[in-house]
């Protein structure tokens, strides 16, 4: 997330008229991805925490489940690691 954030922020800064409207864009444009990635993170995170007995059966479901993404390439976290920032590409105006 930090090598997007730079990544943008610099797209802003160098689109921008100003500091100001640079950080309301990099804003506007963040937002929507972080909290998606945050909200992930929180329903997975729950799972490294479990007591000894159940980790068992939490190791055998995260086991086949990789083993299907593998397979079929259905990986659900596919969107996090293939997000593509395209640099030649303007920032824009707020929608």
């Amino acid at each position: 997330m930090a090598l997007e954030d730079a990544v943008v922020l610099a797209k802003c800064l160098r689109d921008s008229p100003g500091v100001e409207a640079a950080f309301a864009a990099y804003e506007r444009l963040r937002r929507g991805r972080v909290e998606r990635v945050v909200e992930q993170g929180n329903r997975t995170g729950g799972w490294k925490a479990l007591s000894p007995l159940a980790r068992v059966p939490r190791d055998l479901v995260m086991s086949l489940g990789m083993k299907l993404a593998a397979m079929t390439g259905a990986d659900p976290s596919r969107w996090i690691y293939e997000h593509h920032l395209e640099w030649e590409e303007p920032v824009g105006e707020p929608v």
